[in-house]
């Protein structure tokens, strides 16, 4: 193919971030918030936007592993455009560079190869983040909802949730950095964490459950136990306990930091016809985005 267009979702991790580093699992959905990559064939080797070649990015390296096992040797012209927040917790780079590995494996192969494309942007992610769990491009293949653990990869689950709110804190953080700072919490505290760890996997069976019945006050009680854990560990931030503070004061079940933390997002849980009540409110002191879940995931665009 000469061009190609793709596009991929944002993601939320509703239960279970920073512990799925250590293979336990999290809850994760797909937001309607998408990335777009446009591709079209360049007469030079190497990926490029107008006049300047990209280097060390997450599109750049996806979509040169892509070049690199099709035997691919001509260039391509980028058009990137993204309604995902950076920097903030929301996959914003796993999904710029699924779907820049979608367009490359649409121009080499005339098709998306998905276990092309997951290889490919685990590439791209490395450049962010180093060692990626894969949560994120995962979800920003597949779509939809899912529990994701490191050794076991995705697996799809029906999440019946519509929408969530999401509070952007303003803060942006380095994943990298809040990594490190939960495993210099374990290496301190062994015992503790192992508990946490023990205490994690019962709260994601539990929300699972909560979220098969739909019953929204025992997901929120979930959503803040979970976020005391992660408080704990060393993740948490001023904006972003404020941020959840302002949430339940508004009339939310429940609210937790979402990603990283130490800045980044907040997730609300409210019924759906007083979200968008609870919205203006919080919008008041944040950015506030309310998005649809289970969203589709990688899937080839009109050009």
């Amino acid at each position: 193919m000469m061009k190609a267009a793709t596009s991929a979702p944002g993601k939320v991790i509703l239960f279970g971030e920073h512990f799925v580093v250590y293979d336990r699992p999290a809850i994760v959905s797909a937001i309607h918030l998408r990335a777009r990559i446009e591709a079209w064939i360049h007469d030079q080797p190497g990926v490029w936007i107008g006049s300047r070649r990209l280097v060390n990015h997450p599109a750049s390296r996806a979509i040169e592993y892509v070049f690199e096992k099709a035997g691919f040797t001509s260039g391509v012209t980028l058009k990137i455009s993204s309604s995902i927040p950076s920097s903030v917790g929301l996959g914003s780079s796993a999904s710029i560079a699924v779907a820049s590995a979608g367009t490359a494996s649409l121009i080499t192969l005339g098709r998306i190869d998905e276990e092309l494309v997951k290889l490919a942007a685990g590439e791209g992610e490395k450049i962010i983040h180093f060692n990626p769990s894969g949560i994120d491009t995962s979800t920003a293949l597949y779509g939809g909802g899912g529990l994701y653990t490191r050794s076991r990869g995705f697996t799809p689950i029906e999440i019946p949730l519509k929408k969530i709110l999401i509070i952007d804190t303003g803060k942006t953080r380095k994943t990298g950095e809040m990594v490190k700072r939960v495993k210099e919490f374990m290496e301190k505290n062994k015992e503790r964490f192992d508990k946490i760890l023990k205490r994690e996997e019962e709260l994601i069976e539990e929300a699972l459950d909560a979220f098969r019945s739909l019953d929204l006050e025992r997901l929120g009680r979930l959503m803040l136990e979970n976020q005391s854990l992660l408080r704990e560990v060393g993740v948490s931030s001023l904006e972003i306990e404020e941020a959840v503070k302002i949430a339940l004061d508004a009339g939310a079940y429940g609210a937790k930091l979402t990603g990283a933390g130490g800045g980044g997002c907040v997730i609300c849980l409210a019924d759906e016809d007083r979200i968008e009540g609870i919205s203006k409110i919080i919008s008041n002191r944040f950015k506030v985005y309310l998005t649809e879940l289970s969203a589709d995931g990688l899937r080839e665009e009109k050009i």
